[in-house]
């Protein structure tokens, strides 16, 4: 009967959230031609009681993609990660956030915004021992990201290595002495923090920095 409450709380918390467009809608739809009789009613209580969690997760993979990235936004935001613009638009500050999430989580960091990377965030399931940042084959948009963290960091003095697009220990080691002589939390990784700071420091544009 707990696990029940749980499962409903949760799925209404997430339909509320991340599903709904519409202003104060109904928190889970129920087949209205049902309503008015005693039998209905029960119908009513064992339709919402038995919807499960994977049920729940399962609605998300049907997301339209521009909804699917306003949720992901929508949670990184949440956690603290600066996603950009909450705007549905998958851009360069979202990828960055999401490669630091992936980090922290120990999720292998792809920058890549999906349906199971937002099942997994609203869930708490994670693929690896958190912090440990995995490897994996990356889109040609990440390692452009990647591409201009390094050129950044090279002008600015810093020695992330070569400019080719792939993380290693010298990309990282510049980032964490780029964090701590700007007064930042070490991470020493790629976020949208680190993408702001890079655009101050450099004195160019975002879409200078990536293009550059």
């Amino acid at each position: 009967m707990l696990f029940a409450f749980v499962g409903l709380a949760a799925a209404i918390t997430y339909n509320a959230i991340f599903l709904q467009t519409g202003r104060h809608p109904a928190p889970i739809s129920i087949d209205a031609e049902d309503s008015g009789t005693h039998s209905a009613i029960k119908n009513r209580k064992k339709s919402v009681t038995t919807r499960t969690l994977p049920q729940v997760g399962k609605r998300a993979a049907l997301l339209p993609r521009s909804q699917t990235i306003l949720a992901i936004q929508r949670k990184l935001k949440e956690d603290g990660y600066e996603p950009g613009p909450v705007d549905g638009v998958f851009g360069h500050m979202t990828r960055a956030a999401i490669m630091a999430y992936q980090h922290d989580q120990g999720l292998p960091v792809t920058g890549e915004g999906s349906s199971q990377l937002l099942k997994t965030m609203i869930f708490g399931t994670t693929a690896g021992a958190s912090g440990q940042g995995a490897s994996s084959p990356v889109s040609k948009e990440t390692k452009a990201l990647v591409r201009a963290v390094q050129k950044s960091l090279t002008k600015l003095g810093y020695k992330p290595g070569p400019a080719d697009g792939v993380w290693g220990a010298a990309t990282r080691k510049a980032i964490e002495r780029f964090e701590r002589d700007r007064k930042l939390d070490v991470k020493g990784r790629i976020s949208g923090r680190l993408m702001k700071e890079l655009v101050r420091a450099t004195g160019s544009s975002l879409a200078i920095v990536i293009s550059g």
